[in-house]
């Protein structure tokens, strides 16, 4: 039996290259990327470091881990390279890596080819990244790469609320509140904005204040709209602060704070894991 040893100079690349994965990984992991080094905090894109172009470069190099490639993809993006981020994202599309197909798939949109965006999209929402399961329900919701489709749309967004993805819940309260792809539903259509308003989009806030303005699917509460606005507000929304002048100027005064206050504002639904069958704004990139 051969027992071959490392040399000082092959062990020292070894541990050289295994830095720079982690690296890569500390430098450029996206909180959407189910398949990220879970041992470092993912980087929003806006943070993400310039150092991070270097560093992934050489461990893909080193590797050929898809992985590396993706995350190389987003350190050219943040430091306006497309062509370069497209390349690199290309790259881990063809290892088979689901959350590159999202960013892969928005630059091919941009190109003019919906038809691609969209099949990249529906490859990586079916192996579970929530961020394209969103862009799948814009798709269907739209009518982009595909024709639209109000249940497919619904039932995407579903999918990615059940993910934690507040915007899709948002997006499923406009959708039966407007009643142009589905029949008009206003009590689910509050169910959901109350939902999406819980988890801090101010979207929701406005137009639920505004179903509780003027009773629509629910009993008119000008106090509880005033709460609703204010929370908006709250959180930097103009609108929000003019409404919540406006009922002022009317005598209105939402309740006193309260903690959790959103959370008891109507029945709510709250989604869990499997609460959601599978069937047989824009889109968004990490």
């Amino acid at each position: 039996m051969l027992t071959v040893s490392l040399s000082a100079e092959q062990r020292a690349k070894i541990e050289q290259t295994s830095a720079l994965q982690s690296d890569c990984d500390r430098m450029a992991g996206s909180a959407y990327d189910k398949d990220r080094n879970g041992t470092f905090a993912p980087v929003d894109a806006d943070n993400i470091d310039a150092q991070a172009v270097g560093v992934c470069r050489t461990a893909f190099e080193a590797t050929g881990n898809p992985r590396f490639a993706f995350q190389l993809g987003r350190a050219l993006n943040k430091v306006q390279e497309p062509d370069e981020a497209m390349s690199a994202y290309e790259a881990a599309v063809k290892g088979g890596y689901s959350a590159a197909k999202v960013n892969f798939g928005m630059l091919m949109g941009r190109l003019g080819d919906v038809k691609a965006e969209f099949n990249l999209y529906s490859e990586a929402a079916a192996s579970g990244n929530v961020l394209a399961q969103y862009n799948l329900g814009v798709a269907y919701r739209d009518g982009l790469g595909t024709d639209a489709n109000g249940q497919q749309a619904l039932h995407w967004f579903e999918e990615a609320a059940v993910g934690g993805d507040d915007t899709a819940a948002f997006n499923i309260g406009a959708i039966y509140d407007e009643g142009t792809l589905v029949p008009e539903d206003n009590q689910t259509a509050i169910a959901w904005y109350d939902l999406a308003a819980q988890r801090g989009s101010t979207d929701a806030m406005i137009n639920l204040g505004l179903m509780y303005e003027n009773g629509e699917g629910i009993a008119a509460n000008p106090e509880r709209a005033a709460e609703m606005f204010r929370a908006a507000a709250d959180k930097g929304d103009v609108f929000g602060a003019y409404k919540l002048a406006q009922l002022e100027d009317h005598g209105v005064t939402p309740p006193a704070p309260q903690q959790d206050e959103l959370a008891e504002s109507v029945s709510t639904l709250v989604l869990k894991q499997g609460d959601v069958e599978p069937f047989g704004a824009k889109p968004k990139d990490i």
